[in-house]
């Protein structure tokens, strides 16, 4: 814990402090994080940030632009492994590959004078697995759409950090084809979850670069799962339930997800975000045992805007 605290003083201490907000003569602070002008009034138009870099294209909005009108949308596709048990269906882990798409929103509200910004996501991943002999394959894959609330601490230096809850839905299932009797799974869950984020702005000849970790975790919630050896005939044809539906919480279902990402300016209002992408789900429900490891390489961009 000591080194821990040793390397944050570190990163404090030997980093230039930033340029003063709106001094003559210095660029303007990184997008989105410019100070709050409560008496200045917003008009409702998106329009996209001007100028060749995140820094001259806020250079002449100083003053007259609060941190409640910046928002930003992301696009990420990626492409890596993929770690699957289902003991519903085998007892084996399966292993393969996976391709993910992920889709961002981010805007600062008003709430809270301006300290809250919501945040959404759109996850999607295609999994394509072969058990340890490589004589059965499985498929998998699912959607979900998160919605969070963040209260943004004051700047750091160049350290920014933001933390909060998130309501996220997943819908999604597995296809095994050897299996005969019960051949897929499917997964659904509605939980509440535990969120966060630390940001890094860094200059890179005369631009903003930013450097992006979020951390969520599920921590309760509702989930549907079969008994162990339940058929979906018997559930569905049958309306033979058996404690169906699942209280789900941070015990039953240990699990983490991990997004790293760079942005890296292009010009204007736009940057190309780089990352990395890990999906560490877990769950133990009626007798059933799953997991699902994913770790991706994403590649996308970033868009951003201003409000007049």
């Amino acid at each position: 814990m000591r080194y821990t605290l040793f390397i944050i003083w570190g990163l404090l201490t030997l980093s230039p402090a930033l340029p003063i907000y709106g001094e003559e003569g210095r660029p303007s602070p990184p997008f989105g994080h410019l100070p709050h002008n409560g008496e200045e009034a917003i008009r409702k138009v998106s329009l996209p940030i001007t100028g060749e870099d995140w820094g001259e294209g806020l250079e002449g909005q100083r003053g007259s632009v609060g941190e409640s009108s910046s928002r930003n949308h992301s696009l990420l596709f990626g492409f890596g492994s993929s770690n699957i048990l289902d003991t519903y269906l085998s007892p084996y882990s399966y292993k393969g590959i996976e391709a993910r798409f992920i889709y961002q929103t981010e805007r600062r509200t008003k709430l809270w004078n301006s300290h809250i910004s919501f945040h959404t996501q759109t996850d999607i991943n295609a999994d394509y697995v072969k058990n340890p002999a490589k004589n059965v394959k499985s498929y998998a894959g699912g959607i979900r759409f998160s919605a969070a609330w963040l209260y943004n601490f004051s700047d750091i230096r160049r350290w920014h950090f933001a933390t909060g809850l998130a309501a996220s839905a997943y819908a999604g299932g597995i296809y095994n084809d050897r299996n005969g009797n019960n051949p897929a799974q499917g997964r659904l869950d509605l939980m509440i979850d535990l969120t966060g984020k630390a940001t890094y702005h860094f200059p890179v000849k005369g631009k903003w670069w930013k450097a992006t970790y979020s951390l969520s975790i599920p921590f309760v919630g509702i989930a549907f799962s079969p008994m162990y050896g339940q058929s979906y005939y018997e559930i569905f044809s049958l309306k033979d339930y058996d404690h169906n539906v699942v209280f789900a919480n941070f015990v039953n279902t240990p699990s983490m997800r991990h997004l790293l990402t760079l942005d890296i300016p292009l010009g204007r209002n736009k940057s190309l975000r780089i990352g990395y992408a890990a999906e560490l789900m877990q769950a133990k429900w009626n007798g059933i045992r799953y997991h699902a490891y994913s770790h991706n390489i994403m590649i996308g961009y970033t868009k951003y805007f201003i409000r007049l």
